[in-house]
């Protein structure tokens, strides 16, 4: 088992304070440290993406619901009814098992598990509102995002709460969730319609409000989840998020980032577990039972090996079922590949070539593909490829939409794709090159069509992309500027479904589509 530790510790100056030896006797004797405190335990997951099933982790498996259970039973027996799990946010998008079912499946895994609160992830909303409401439905847990609001009231959405107040053998523990900022960005316009998401400086705000409210509720143990990330002990979103917040806060899980962290910043203990089931954060605070201030905290981070620990057995159930549910639908051959198909975020990809060259084909007259890196999920293994693995690939259900764009907006396009934070656009049906030292606006050097004719800046080209794309997610805001657009409905997962029909076996490779400068 991995563990990485950090101890943050405050004594209690009157636990050191002896009575004279001379009074000394049982009745004037002090109490007992172990009397004077409690210890309250919170187990933390991050970016769970509705991972039921195990993943490898440095060569081995490790993860899955059954194992994860079994792991979080065994901390649970060590301090009963003392324990809370949290999750981080981004629980249900994931692989098929959990994407197929909109979340369903991860909802009634966690129910069996026992979590006891969720913050509210971006891709909680990539089914839209109410498949997110009927997951809220399900649920046997709160969904918790203190910077979410509705856009016309300014009061929180409904479903979602800004926090929860537990009780813990006779200390309240508060539970604020923090929602990610950059949602509407990465998600479809349509899915968060109506809703607003505080900036980062507001976000922390909300917090220090939320906190001042719990303590005049008597909460003097704040515990912040946050669908935010570290992506170095000190640095990234959620790094700056808790700079902003109250000293009060006692504990911030971290979440977005599936990067294993156990850190301080501001003398204020941050743990980040690892992602996808395959670890988890357990934290120990102890609290003063007088004063209910937590006097110490001890925080470490565990892995979950599937093959160190018996999984749990009705969490195995459920997960079996849908796994036969998802084989029934899913389970056919589409096709084959002779090679895998992987892929990046950060340069040309097989599995982007693959995918945007079956959008550019699926229908006439189209002469460019786009797709952004981000939304594609999964790789593919050499040999048959399943309806299931083209899911895994591409669980958004992003239909196809075509527009007409000239060649100075395409280059717009590229501009905007070209290793933005989301990712680098991937291509079909062209070559370009970016400057990746060049400043935002002055980095793609080159467009051509494939062979290596310039674009014309005022020709009319036509374009296949996302529906995502096409209402300007990721900041492709150009595309929202294209002419005779087409939402055609066809799902992009059908679009490769029909590449691999006209072209079965495939052997995507990396070809010199984009080259960095």
């Amino acid at each position: 088992m991995l563990r990485a530790r950090l101890t943050v510790s405050t004594a209690l100056a009157t636990l050191a304070l002896a009575a004279p030896a001379a009074q000394a006797g049982p009745s004037s004797q002090a109490e007992p440290q172990a009397q004077r405190t409690v210890e309250v335990q919170i187990l933390g997951l991050n970016e769970t993406h509705g991972q039921l099933v195990p993943l490898r982790r440095e060569g081995r498996l490790a993860g899955g619901a059954a194992t994860l259970a079994a792991y979080l039973e065994r901390e649970q027996a060590e301090n009963p009814r003392r324990t809370l799990i949290l999750d981080s946010g981004d629980f249900m998008q994931g692989p098929p098992i959990s994407s197929f079912f909109e979340g369903a499946s991860t909802v009634e895994a966690f129910n069996a598990i026992g979590v006891d609160a969720v913050a509210v992830g971006n891709h909680e909303f990539d089914w839209g509102q109410d498949a997110l409401q009927a997951r809220i439905g399900e649920a046997e847990f709160p969904f918790l995002a203190v910077n979410v609001r509705d856009a016309q009231t300014g009061e929180q959405p409904v479903g979602i709460s800004p926090y929860v107040i537990e009780r813990l053998r006779g200390v309240k523990v508060g539970v604020i969730g923090v929602a990610n900022p950059d949602t509407k960005n990465v998600t479809l316009p349509a899915a968060t319609a109506g809703l607003e998401f505080l900036d980062l400086k507001a976000s922390a705000e909300a917090v220090n409000d939320a906190v001042a409210e719990l303590r005049r509720r008597k909460v003097e143990t704040i515990v912040v989840a946050a669908h935010q990330g570290l992506t170095a002990p000190s640095e990234g979103a959620l790094a700056d998020l808790v700079r902003g917040l109250s000293p009060e806060v006692d504990l911030v899980l971290g979440g977005h980032i599936p990067l294993e962290f156990n850190t301080k910043i501001n003398a204020i203990p941050v743990v980040q577990p690892y992602g996808n089931t395959r670890g988890y954060a357990d934290v120990v605070l102890t609290v003063d039972r007088k004063t209910k201030d937590v006097v110490a905290a001890d925080a470490q981070t565990d892995a979950t090996w599937v093959d160190a620990i018996e999984p749990d057995r009705e969490v195995a159930t459920i997960v079996e079922r849908y796994q036969a549910e998802l084989r029934e639908a899913l389970g056919k051959v589409a096709g084959e590949t002779r090679s895998a198909i992987t892929r990046t975020r950060d340069a040309e990809s097989e599995m982007g070539n693959f995918v945007t060259d079956a959008m550019r084909t699926h229908l006439p007259g189209v002469d460019f593909a786009l797709t952004n890196a981000g939304g594609l999920r999964a790789e593919i293994d050499a040999g048959p490829i399943t309806l299931e693995e083209i899911y895994s690939v591409l669980p958004f259900n992003n239909t196809l939409v075509l527009m007409d764009l000239t060649g100075a907006q395409l280059r717009r396009v590229l501009e905007q794709g070209a290793a933005s934070r989301y990712g680098v656009v991937q291509v079909s049906g062209l070559r370009w090159a970016f400057d990746a030292d060049a400043p935002f606006g002055n980095r793609v050097t080159r467009v051509t069509l494939a062979d290596g004719s310039p674009i014309d800046p005022s020709a009319t080209y036509r374009i296949a992309t996302n529906n995502f794309m096409a209402s300007g997610g990721d900041q492709f805001t150009t595309l929202m500027q294209g002419g005779n657009v087409v939402d055609t409905g066809v799902n992009l997962v059908d679009t490769v479904v029909g590449l691999l029909e006209r072209s079965s076996p495939v052997d995507p490779e990396v070809e010199g589509r984009l080259t960095i400068e």
